[in-house]
C-alpha cells in the first residue's frame, strides 16, 4: 500500500478534474456531519435522492472523534452526485461547515482510496494498485507528495 498526500489545496479547474475522477473510479462517496455545527439544509438535500444510507459514528476515515458521533451520509457516485460536488464547491476545503457538509471520502469495493479531513486541511490517496496511482497521477495540476 502507498499513500500520497495532497500538498496543495485543489481549486477551480484542479478541483474538477480530481472530483471527475473520484467520481469516475469509485462506487460511493461519504461526507459527514457533525451534531454541534449548522449546514446548509438545502444542498443536504440535494444530495438525498442519491443517498444510499446514514449513520452515526466516532470514528471515519483519519477521525476519531472524543464529542458527539457523527452523521455519515454514504452517496452514489454518479455524474448527477458529481455535478452535485463540483456545483458547491470550488476547492476541496471548501466542503467544512457552515454551508457544506465535511471529510469527503471516496470508496470503491468498500475501500476507502481517498479521503480527505477538511478542518485540518489534509487529504490523502491509499494506493494499492498501479491502475489507482496511474489515475492519481494523471490529474493534471494535482500537487501530491509520497507520505512515509
Amino acid at each position: 500500500m502507498e499513500y500520497w498526500d495532497i500538498t496543495e489545496n485543489p481549486s477551480e479547474e484542479i478541483y474538477r478534474k480530481l472530483i471527475n475522477a473520484l467520481c469516475d473510479h469509485s462506487d460511493t462517496f461519504y461526507f459527514i456531519t457533525r451534531k454541534e455545527l449548522t449546514y446548509n439544509q438545502d444542498i443536504l438535500e440535494q444530495f438525498k435522492p442519491y443517498t444510499l444510507e446514514t449513520y452515526k459514528t466516532k470514528e471515519w476515515a483519519n477521525t476519531i472523534t472524543k464529542g458527539p458521533a457523527a452523521t455519515v451520509f454514504v452517496v452514489e457516485s454518479n455524474d448527477k452526485t458529481c455535478k452535485l460536488l463540483k456545483r458547491h464547491a470550488h476547492t476541496l476545503y471548501d466542503w467544512v461547515a457552515p454551508d457544506l457538509p465535511e471529510d469527503l471520502t471516496f470508496m470503491k469495493n468498500n475501500f476507502a482510496w481517498f479521503s480527505c479531513t477538511t478542518h485540518e486541511e489534509f487529504s490523502s490517496f491509499s494506493i494499492r494498485s498501479d491502475h489507482y496511482k496511474k489515475i492519481m497521477h494523471n490529474i493534471e495540476g494535482l500537487k501530491i507528495q509520497k507520505s512515509e
